[in-house]
């Protein structure tokens, strides 16, 4: 395996948050090398299967070969009702990636997810008590320990996180909702299911600043856990009215569930955190993450081509 010597950001990862980081450090032309499961012709990147312990070997190599400023771990899996029914499997992934980056002595930035919390109650903050909700949370949980044993680490946990996915991603919970309400299909949302949703673009847009800050010795890395959220807890049946109601469709086709009788039974009652401030952050000292009302306006205003939404129809079927 061969990559470019050049100092840059190696992001873990190119799904749905992996790919909005790389595309915002590019343009602020900061050298990115991505890697993930898939085959993909974009340059800097390496396909490497981290599931396999070959491909955890081609990381170590590739952290040997461009020892990057810093190492940002997106990576999956991700999708919670999978985990749970294959928690050994995804141990080994993220588990195994944490431990090669801990060791590599390079400048680490996990992010990480509410499910660490047991979701009695909404708002957690990141000295609250870790208590895994689900298998999904128990292997976060281990992963964090293990990058923050070794400083420099961050710890970024994030509630929900909305936006358009790529062709062939998981499709998000938002883009779920519009894609129903531009059919004007009804969809059934868990009314006892609550979170704080953040926009992927706010989420890009700390993690860049961090990784732009694991660069600047007079800055320094940040370290520590923090935690990123949007500015208000709804439950998934209050999120997919907003969706309907902004996108123009009857909100009547929003019908009322529990999580114990969808895809979301895992799920703990409450998925919401207290975002903190990153005002220490390059470049965000005035900065606030979206509103869901703002950022699904966002959505509505650069959604995808209906050819490309097509592409993305099986992959929403999985959350």
């Amino acid at each position: 395996m061969s990559v470019a010597n050049t100092p840059g950001v190696l992001i873990v990862g190119h799904g749905l948050i992996g790919a909005a980081v790389r595309a915002m450090l590019l343009a602020q032309r900061l050298p990115v090398t991505s890697v993930g499961r898939r085959q993909t012709e974009l340059p800097g990147y390496l396909a490497l299967d981290l599931a396999s312990e070959a491909g955890r070997a081609g990381l170590h190599m590739a952290l040997e070969d461009l020892r990057p400023r810093c190492l940002l771990l997106v990576h999956g899996p991700s999708d919670v009702t999978w985990t749970d029914a294959n928690s050994a499997a995804a141990a080994a992934v993220h588990c195994g990636v944490a431990a090669i980056a801990a060791s590599s002595g390079i400048p680490v930035i996990l992010v990480s997810t509410d499910n660490v919390f047991p979701g009695t109650r909404g708002g957690y903050c990141p000295d609250d008590p870790v208590e895994p909700a689900n298998h999904y949370g128990q292997v976060k949980a281990l992963a964090e320990r293990a990058v923050l044993a070794v400083a420099p680490a961050l710890v970024l946990r994030v509630s929900l996180v909305y936006g358009w996915a790529g062709a062939g991603l998981r499709g998000t919970f938002a883009q779920r909702c519009l894609r129903a309400a531009a059919e004007g299909r009804p969809l059934s949302a868990p009314v006892d299911q609550s979170f704080t949703p953040v926009h992927v673009r706010d989420v890009a847009t700390v993690l860049a600043a961090a990784c732009r800050a694991a660069g600047w010795r007079s800055a320094g890395h940040v370290t520590g856990i923090r935690h990123l959220a949007g500015p208000a807890e709804l439950s998934r049946h209050e999120f997919a009215r907003l969706a309907f109601d902004l996108a123009g469709a009857d909100i009547s086709l929003v019908r009322p569930c529990l999580r114990r009788d969808t895809e979301w039974a895992c799920r703990p009652r409450f998925s919401s955190l207290a975002c903190g401030t990153f005002a220490d952050l390059p470049g965000l000292q005035t900065w606030q993450p979206m509103a869901p009302g703002a950022g699904l306006r966002d959505m509505l205003a650069t959604r995808p081509a209906v050819s490309g939404l097509a592409e993305l129809s099986l992959a929403e079927r999985v959350f």
